[in-house]
């Protein structure tokens, strides 16, 4: 053998590469087209190769080099950019592989790339949910057109270790990119990007119905002394996984295998069950009864008449197509279904997807209609959906709503948008449905400790940002004195890991389930709320109320408008330095007592007011801990509460509800933060209620 070859290959075992190759040149996940740089901060740049390779970094004027280490990794810092919305492009090369001298040399161009504020949106389902589901959706993605706003949404991932990648790309804001994205982070950027003029790029990394020890590093966790505990069981746990991972994963494939057997019987039995199947609601000579209902497609979620149905719904429309069709092969679109289909034309079944296909709920249903299906101008389709939470119906949008001529793109559509009828197969209750066994591996599930972290935090560390927003809290609803320590150490975990006191926006849970009666209400989300206003106290942070703007009904209220201007005149306010701009609602200070009234005192409180004819949302107790509904005026910016039944007052508590009934404003519109000048248990508050005669 030849002695450099000999050598070669030594070295390269050596170094853990492949003969003949090298390790490939990839910068970190989060960098890509379209991306937003952060302004007048020295900004990483990071990613791997092979040990011993040089990488060279060019943005502009600014060239940076290095070489990776023994791991292959590789970081270069470019100094501090100035905004600017004029698109560059970012290169990234290497000369080839040392170790290998016939290696090429690799270059990477990133286009289109922009200077301004970059921001991170995460939290769980009111931060997740998207453009498309908001108030006004239509109209707001019609003018969604901002090329200076760039998205960018993580996928999906939890981890028992922190993860160096991610999925997602890059998006410049318009109509077609902007619907999925989060609303909240949206709505944000667009009154970021209106009032600073420079581009804007949001990073929404969120994931519905998870708690916020999900989203906060083991570490962080750790120092916490109500989940220490906890924690450092679970690492036991890690620990037993990473040294016994066949054995978890040998188990976990026979949970899967168990329940697939359970589910795809309990699915059987539902078609047998189905009234639609068993009367042939398909067939073409089925004549329906009067009492089957009319919908209008595409339905909405927060607006549907079907509202939350969980079970089947058969779904039937008529249409006429042109008679040069007959005989021919068609392509059917329906757009998203939510959540499971069997579709059917002229009776005959043309496709289904179920629920094993990944985000089944979101997917376009195309399917081919055989020509031999195609025997008059008359089609008849039928959609038989299957619904096991939420929300149920056709989705479309109306545009994707249609019957084609298959290859045909000079033939216009004939749209299934509009008038269906409609009735229900089978109604399923929920505590029926089968369950999957809980995975047992670490880091599986989205709602154990560091999961999401890991999964979908760590791959942006160490990009460079502004600060963050944040919409959580749901999920810890019942443990809101945990929460008061959860969130402030999840703060504190993020800006370890990024290595700067990043601004931390926070939005206060909104109003939600049956509307206040009692004067206090037994309730976890007063105090969850409580706990949200409390973590004010960790510098650099902010609160963006949503009490007013909530649905009783719908613990996704669709209003995201306003939730993400309450927390872009925050990020103006303290941020960006806005001067004498309001930014929040009256915040109680304190409470003197003269005779039978409180007077209470607040910050942020030019002009208050209520917005209605007199103020409501209060209540009073005295030293019996007995509330009452109260009365309550306004008097030179004080706030003068009162009860009859209560001689001697001894405390206040203002939107104490899961849903209050609330109307105290500043001049600026905006609402005063919930609040009790009692730190009086729930429980003595509740005995002395049933003392009441």
């Amino acid at each position: 053998m030849n002695t450099t070859i000999r050598n070669l290959i030594l070295t390269a075992a050596v170094l853990g590469i492949a003969v003949g190759a090298q390790a490939e040149l990839k910068p970190a996940s989060i960098f890509g087209h379209n991306m937003v740089l952060q302004r007048e901060q020295a900004v990483p740049v990071w990613g791997t190769a092979s040990p011993g390779e040089k990488v060279k970094v060019v943005f502009g004027d600014r060239t940076e080099e290095t070489v990776t280490d023994a791991q292959g990794h590789w970081r270069v810092l470019l100094k501090a950019l100035s905004a600017s919305a004029v698109p560059q492009v970012l290169t990234i090369s290497s000369p080839g592989n040392a170790a290998v001298p016939t290696a090429p040399p690799v270059s990477i161009v990133f286009s289109n790339v922009v200077v301004g504020e970059v921001w991170i949106c995460s939290g769980q389902s009111n931060m997740e949910m998207a453009l498309r589901s908001a108030t006004n959706a239509p109209q707001e993605i019609a003018a969604a057109n901002w090329p200076g706003i760039r998205m960018f949404t993580v996928a999906k991932k939890t981890s028992v270790t922190p993860l160096d990648h991610c999925n997602g790309d890059w998006a410049v804001c318009t109509p077609s990119n902007a619907p999925p994205f989060s609303a909240v982070g949206y709505f944000f950027a667009l009154n970021l990007y209106r009032e600073l003029q420079i581009p804007i790029g949001m990073i929404n990394s969120a994931w519905g119905g998870t708690p916020a020890e999900a989203w906060t590093s083991l570490p962080g966790l750790q120092t916490l002394p109500q989940f220490k505990k906890q924690v450092d069981d679970y690492s036991q746990t890690v620990q037993d996984y990473l040294a016994n991972t066949e054995k978890y994963e040998q188990r976990q494939q026979a949970a899967v295998k168990s329940f697939t057997t359970r589910r795809m019987a309990w699915y059987e039995s539902l078609d047998a069950d189905d009234r639609g199947n068993q009367e042939h609601w398909a067939a073409p000579t089925f004549i329906m009864p009067t009492n089957w209902k009319t919908i209008s497609t595409p339905v909405a979620l927060g607006v549907n008449p079907q509202g939350w149905y969980i079970g089947s719904l058969w779904h039937r429309k008529t249409v006429a197509i042109p008679a040069a069709w007959v005989g021919k092969e068609l392509e059917l679109h329906l757009g998203a279904v939510d959540e499971a289909d069997d579709t059917y034309v002229n009776g005959q079944h043309v496709g289904r997807i179920w629920f094993e296909v990944p985000n089944y709920w979101q997917v376009r249903r195309v399917y081919p209609v055989p020509a031999a299906l195609v025997t008059t101008t008359n089609v008849i389709i039928v959609v038989r959906v299957l619904n096991l939470f939420g929300d149920v119906g056709l989705m479309g949008p109306a545009s994707e709503m249609r019957l084609v001529l298959k290859g045909a793109t000079d033939q216009p559509p004939v749209s299934l948008a509009g008038d269906w009828v409609y009735a229900p197969g089978l109604a399923i209750v929920p505590a029926t449905i089968p369950k999957p066994a809980p995975d047992s591996t670490p880091g599986s599930s989205p709602s154990q400790p560091a999961a999401l972290y890991n999964g979908m935090i760590a791959p942006l560390i160490p990009y460079a940002i502004r600060g963050a927003i944040w919409y959580q809290g749901e999920a810890n609803a019942s443990n809101p004195l945990g929460y008061r320590e959860l969130l402030p150490g999840l703060i504190a975990s993020w800006r370890q890991a990024w290595g700067q006191p990043i601004p931390f926006g926070i939005v206060q849970l909104a109003n939600f389930m049956a509307v206040q009666h009692a004067p206090v209400e037994t309730n976890s989300w007063a105090d969850l709320r409580e706990a949200q206003t409390l973590t004010l106290r960790v510098p650099e942070t902010g609160l963006a109320l949503a009490i007013d703007i909530g649905d009783a009904s719908n613990i996704h209220p669709r209003n995201k408008q306003d939730v993400g201007k309450r927390l872009a005149l925050w990020a103006e306010a303290k941020v960006y330095g806005k001067q004498n701009l309001e930014f929040s609602g009256p915040v109680y200070r304190s409470m003197t007592i003269k005779e039978n009234e409180a007077r209470l005192q607040f910050d942020h409180a030019n002009g208050l007011a209520p917005k209605g004819d007199r103020l409501t949302g209060f209540a009073i107790a005295g030293a019996d801990k007995v509330f009452h509904k109260a009365q309550a005026r306004i008097a030179d910016g004080t706030v003068i509460v009162w009860s009859e039944q209560v001689a001697q007052p001894a405390a206040v508590r203002y939107a104490w509800a899961n849903n209050p009934i609330c109307n105290l404003y500043n001049s600026a519109g905006l609402p005063a933060v919930p609040f009790r000048t009692d730190d009086w248990p729930q429980k003595e508050i509740a005995a002395a209620q049933e003392r009441v005669p």
